[in-house]
């Protein structure tokens, strides 16, 4: 086992004492023992568990955490014999109590629960929120009094487009408000007229919500609205919808003496040149004859697939599936039309396997068994959304032909059922990097027998298919100056543009902001704290209209940017003691910080059943995770001589990541401080968005295999700054945060 020793003074680089000092904190408070053990993989920002990683003072840690550690830091033993074994534990009360996410839970990702209530909770305090209803999708959310449109949307799972950053100067976000619209700001007089304001219309990210409120948004104001199609350059786009999927309606004249013509020369005639095997033609001879030589024809990328009777050219559908680490995603759409019917999205079942791509691998490498347990629990869950998606839309999963995947090259192999073991060991290769064109069938999915399903290209061990599908969908390669997308997650990727390349790099930074390893951590479902605003006391906004029993990421992020702004935490990361709080600081907030079992914490809500703080150990959590991410953002900046002041726009990208405010992001460093608000961008779930262009774009599969071989793949593990670079991001940055709470 590799300790980190305080006093080996040439185990480190040239960092202050105080730098020392800091790293050799962090690992003996979050191991809990006296002599830490602090190892960082670039694929883990955590302590690793089993295999060689490198450490923060870059020497090779050979050893394993023995289990009794392992349990402190994960809840459990992840190295448990069998998933039966950590079902158990991970089920257990005492688990349950501190890390909150049973498997049963079934959060949205999207915000779309469906009981999205919120509270506002302040001391012994409720007040009621109000509801917004956004049309015609219908979907509604509870929000605070004074929360922007903008945020409400994007907590319904609508995201709108702010090419401005969100400043109200390119009126590109407009809606029209029906019911509870508030007075108009000077920034909305300023882009729509005075008609436009008398009949509602506001910008959604100016507009606050001030009592209950209907909306509709028009398509020309959703961000990668699905039926816009990435075609070429400049951000041009065409509404054409052109899916590998047709159908055509033909009659067909039988043979006779006098014109014998075989049947599949007659149909090659009507519906041009196509393939078919010979389970079809088989089918096919005897389903002309017993159809009188009329019905639908099915072609999936110039092969037939079905001969259907009658005319079924209007139910042609497919689905696009994003295939998270910690969630799954998937929109069910009309291939004719290119509209979406139904959207579902659920946890990923694998979490009980481990909840970072690494335990997976240990896990499936261990046996064949081992492997098709894995697959097993996506196929089952993939199957089960399929389901659920006929289900709302009223469609036949027979009238299914095309699905598309988008996931990180791990989740891609799993879903495969690929041998994953190669992908945890140097140089991590995948199985594949071009995209994959397979049977529905083979992968035992419940849609019609000959569908297609084409699973992402990727364009590394841990840069996968998603960074790919994100960059398709923001048409990130065209971008006229230096563009970064950041997708922050549990395996967070990040893509840089820059002087016509394109460089991509994966910094897992852990389950943190999924609520995981979080002393009162828990993913964003019914009674998580969402959102934290400091003033002269904190105000919670609480999913689920309950009292809090925990808090997700979003408000971990908000909390401590709070705490740093109040002097509660060092730059160090250090949460000072009720006794060494600054005298200015007032009474409310200085009531809130306690010692308790020797240990500093901030107490969010003390009327709930049991407390909900934040720990010292927490904001160590944070800084391992927000230095992993940053120091990636670093290193990619440095290969393309470019500072963060350079980028003309960061693309936030993720689920999770819509509901971050930009402004506490950039105080704890998760994203570059020296870019203004304005070219701060929010462009949600770019892999669902991407897998579904994909859906309903041959030219876009295309597109996103020439993207996947363009970019230039940096692997932080051989970068010899990385780990200079990410002590050095633990930093929390000094500085103000703005108080609009964006």
């Amino acid at each position: 086992m590799a300790h980190v020793n305080e006093k080996d003074e040439s185990s480190f680089t040239n960092n202050t004492l105080e730098r020392r000092q800091l790293v050799y904190a962090i690992a003996k408070s979050i191991i809990g023992i006296s002599e830490g053990v602090l190892c960082y993989s670039p694929l883990y920002a955590g302590v690793c568990l089993g295999r060689p990683h490198i450490n923060l003072v870059e020497r090779p840690v050979t050893g394993t955490i023995p289990t009794e550690h392992a349990c402190k830091l994960f809840g459990c033993n992840v190295r448990a014999e069998k998933a039966s074994c950590l079902r158990r534990i991970m089920e257990s009360p005492e688990v349950l109590r501190s890390f909150p996410k049973p498997f049963g839970v079934s959060w949205n990702p999207f915000g779309i629960l469906s009981e999205s209530f919120g509270v506002f909770w302040s001391n012994d305090v409720t007040d009621q929120q109000f509801k917004v209803t956004f049309q015609p999708s219908g979907r509604s959310v509870f929000v605070l009094h004074g929360t922007r449109m903008l945020e409400a949307a994007a907590r319904a799972g609508l995201t709108i487009e702010t090419p401005c950053g969100g400043v109200g100067a390119c009126g590109k976000c407009r809606v029209q408000i029906t019911q509870g619209a508030c007075e108009p700001t000077a920034a909305e007089h300023g882009v729509l007229t005075d008609a436009e304001l008398a009949d509602g219309w506001r910008l959604a990210c100016q507009s606050c919500i001030c009592s209950s409120t209907m909306a509709s948004i028009p398509a020309s104001s959703l961000y990668a609205s699905q039926t816009k199609i990435v075609t070429h350059a400049h951000d041009q786009v065409q509404t054409e919808v052109e899916p590998s999927i047709r159908k055509i309606y033909v009659e067909l004249d039988p043979p006779t003496l006098a014109d014998p013509t075989s049947d599949l020369s007659r149909l090659e005639e009507q519906i041009g040149p196509f393939k078919a095997d010979l389970t079809m033609v088989r089918r096919l001879n005897r389903r002309l004859r017993s159809q009188d030589y009329k019905g639908t024809a099915v072609l999936g990328d110039h092969r037939m697939i079905g001969f259907e009777k009658g005319d079924t050219t209007g139910q042609s559908y497919g689905v696009a599936m994003d295939v998270g680490t910690t969630t799954l995603a998937a929109v069910l759409l009309d291939l004719t039309s290119g509209e979406e019917v139904a959207l579902t999205s659920r946890m990923n079942p694998q979490v009980s396997f481990g909840d970072d791509v690494l335990t997976r691998i240990a896990h499936a490498s261990g046996s064949d068994d081992d492997l098709a347990e894995l697959r097993d629990a996506i196929i089952t869950a993939t199957s089960e959304m399929i389901e659920e998606l006929c289900r709302k839309a009223n469609v036949r999963k027979e009238n299914i032909y095309d699905i598309t995947f988008a996931g990180n090259t791990t989740m891609e192999h799993l879903l495969c059922g690929f041998d994953v073991s190669q992908l945890g060991v140097v140089p991590f290769a995948p199985i594949h990097e071009r995209g994959l064109l397979l049977r529905a069938g083979e992968l035992g999915l419940p849609i019609h027998r000959q569908a297609t399903a084409y699973v992402f290209p990727v364009i590394g061990g841990f840069v996968g298919g998603d960074a790919v599908a994100g960059i398709l969908a923001t048409n990130l390669a065209e971008s006229d100056g230096p563009v970064l997308m950041i997708d922050i997650g549990t395996n967070g990727e990040i893509v840089l543009s820059a002087g016509g390349e394109l460089f991509a790099a994966s910094t897992a930074a852990g389950p943190a902001f999924e609520g995981a390893r979080i002393s009162c951590g828990m993913r964003a479902t019914r009674g998580a704290i969402e959102k934290v605003v400091f003033n002269d006391d904190v105000e919670l906004s609480v999913i689920g209209d309950v009292e809090p029993i925990g808090l997700c990421g979003s408000a971990l992020i908000d909390v401590a940017a709070g705490l740093l702004e109040a002097g509660l935490v060092t730059p160090e990361g250090r949460m000072l003691p009720p006794e060494e709080l600054p005298s200015d600081l007032n009474e409310k907030l200085a009531a809130r910080v306690r010692s308790r079992d020797g240990q500093v914490e901030f107490v969010l809500a003390e009327a709930a059943k049991t407390p909900v703080t934040i720990t010292q150990r927490d904001i160590r959590e944070l800084q391992l995770a927000t230095g992993a991410i940053r120091a990636g953002i670093n290193i990619l900046l440095k290969r393309a001589n470019l500072t963060a002041g350079d980028l003309e726009r960061v693309l936030i990208a993720g689920g999770f990541g819509s509901f971050i405010r930009r402004n506490h992001a950039q105080r704890i460093g998760l994203l570059p401080g020296q870019v203004e608000h304005e070219r701060l961008r929010y462009v949600g779930n770019t892999a669902l968005s991407g897998a579904r262009w994909a859906l309903l774009s041959t030219r876009a599969r295309k597109r996103a295999e020439k993207l996947a071989k363009r970019v230039k793949h940096v692997q932080l593990s051989e970068d010899a700054t990385f780990q200079t670079e990410f002590v050095e991001a633990m930093i929390f940055p000094a500085g103000c945060a703005e108080s609009s709470g964006e």
